[in-house]
């Protein structure tokens, strides 16, 4: 009667061990889907700042672009009754001017024409591309006896260039007057 006793107590006390056992089991299981659902709410949070920094990124990207663009912005004058003409070549190798004053595929144009002076001549463009430009002025028409004397400027988004005075004197005269440069980060510099 002993040994039933202690078997019974035994079992008694096996059963309770394995009870004990089925609920560290089912906490165990709990806390495994409890860490199993915080890690994919942390996956997906992390997948959302991930987006989120994507972004950030390529708005940053847009932003440097933008700002390593620049308008350039060259503007002649003379005080004299000759038809002087403003010709400006891009890198591509286009000649704006009275005649030619846009190309597809740029920004850029020939803004104003003045066919008799006292006058002005003017080429913009918005977003210069990077590149060398060269500045020519035509003595297209000499109206006066007298040599004309042309000055002008670059503008752009960091300040002015003043364009050397150049003077012209005969019709068909056409000298390269400045050659600039625009980098890839919107720098305008003279050559």
């Amino acid at each position: 009667a002993d040994v039933r006793a202690e078997v019974e107590a035994e079992i008694a006390a096996l059963e309770q061990a394995l009870e004990a056992a089925e609920l560290d089991d089912q906490n165990s299981q709990a806390q495994l889907v409890a860490a199993i659902t915080q890690i994919e709410s942390a996956q997906q949070e992390l997948g959302s700042c991930s987006a989120a920094l994507d972004s950030i990124e390529e708005d940053f990207d847009s932003c440097r672009i933008a700002l390593a663009q620049t308008f350039v912005l060259v503007v002649v004058s003379w005080g004299s009754g000759d038809d002087v003409d403003l010709h400006i070549i891009d890198p591509r190798g286009n000649e704006y001017y009275y005649d030619d004053e846009t190309f597809d595929g740029s920004d850029a144009a020939f803004e104003e024409d003045n066919t008799q002076g006292p006058g002005n001549e003017i080429w913009l463009s918005p977003q210069a591309m990077s590149g060398d430009y060269e500045v020519y002025l035509n003595m297209y028409a000499k109206n006066d006896d007298q040599p004309v004397s042309v000055r002008g400027s670059i503008l752009h988004q960091n300040g002015r260039i003043a364009l050397p005075e150049t003077t012209l004197s005969s019709e068909g005269q056409k000298p390269l007057v400045l050659t600039f440069t625009v980098d890839d980060e919107g720098s305008v510099t003279i050559r």
